[in-house]
C-alpha cells in the first residue's frame, strides 16, 4: 500500500513542471478577442444593472400606490 501511496504522490517540482507543461498546452486567445470579450461583459453588465434598476422602481412605485406611502 505504500508504494501506491508514493506513485500518486507528486512533489512540489514535478508538479510545477506539469503545469508549465499544460500551460504550453493551452490556446490563449489573441488580444483583440480579450478586448472584444470583456467590452461585451461590461456592455451586458450595463444592460443587466440598468434593467434591474428600472425593474426596482417600477416595483416601488407600484408598491407605493397600493399602500398610499409617499404621497
Amino acid at each position: 500500500m505504500a508504494d501506491k501511496d508514493k506513485k500518486n504522490s507528486v512533489g512540489p517540482i514535478t508538479f510545477a513542471r506539469q503545469v508549465q507543461a499544460e500551460g504550453r498546452k493551452v490556446t490563449w486567445t489573441s488580444t483583440p478577442e480579450t478586448i472584444q470579450a470583456t467590452i461585451m461583459v461590461i456592455v451586458m453588465s450595463i444592460i443587466i444593472a440598468l434593467f434591474l434598476f428600472l425593474s426596482d422602481q417600477l416595483i416601488a412605485m407600484v408598491i407605493r400606490l397600493l399602500t398610499g406611502l409617499g404621497s
